[in-house]
């Protein structure tokens, strides 16, 4: 009866043992996933967040162009009678808001959601002096300052306009945000997936 008592505990040891090993098996990684990485991705989604608040915005990629704008009016049987050069310079920089950036923890990393690029910053500068021949039809003070405002909207609407910059605006804004999420939390390989948002 001893041996029996001693042959059935070992039976029912083993199979504890198995039970217990399948069930760490199936579940374990599960939980050390959520618990000890899903805990590193939720303290770095805590300090991303708080260290975004504090930011304002974000200017990812400049560009800047020297040109000379030109103008003329013409009149029926004369020709041109008013021509108007001006030396420029304009500087657009492209970026985004921090505070619109969200970052949310997941099981195998952080999601950020970022915006997309716009304008962050312009400027529209005459570089020299005018060249005006407008003997048969003077310019007025008003209609100079019109012709800069519409070259520097034009200058504005070719980046505006063309997704490329700002994709490229936006890209470069997630590699920022990747190396000072890297400095803030001081995880060298943390996993962040970028998404764009509105």
């Amino acid at each position: 009866m001893k041996r029996f008592g001693k042959w059935l505990l070992r039976v029912l040891a083993t199979a504890l043992g198995i039970a217990l090993a399948v069930f760490i098996v199936r579940y374990g990684w599960d939980w050390v996933n959520g618990s000890i990485l899903g805990g590193k991705y939720r303290r770095a989604t805590e300090i991303i967040s708080h260290e975004m608040l504090k930011g304002g915005e974000m200017t990812s990629l400049k560009y800047s162009d020297q040109a000379v704008m030109e103008s003329s009016t013409r009149a029926l049987l004369i020709g041109d009678v008013q021509k108007v050069t001006v030396p420029y310079a304009y500087e657009i920089g492209l970026g985004i808001r921090l505070d619109q950036v969200t970052v949310e923890a997941k099981e195998d990393g952080v999601a950020v959601t970022v915006p997309k690029a716009r304008m962050v910053y312009d400027s529209f500068q005459v570089t020299g002096e005018p060249k005006v021949s407008d003997f048969l039809y003077p310019l007025s003070e008003s209609r100079y300052q019109e012709m800069l405002n519409e070259q520097e909207k034009e200058c504005r609407e070719k980046y505006l306009s063309n997704e490329e910059y700002l994709d490229a605006a936006w890209d470069e804004a997630c590699a920022l945000i990747r190396a000072q999420a890297e400095q803030w939390t001081g995880e060298k390989e943390l996993n962040l997936v970028f998404q764009k948002g509105e």
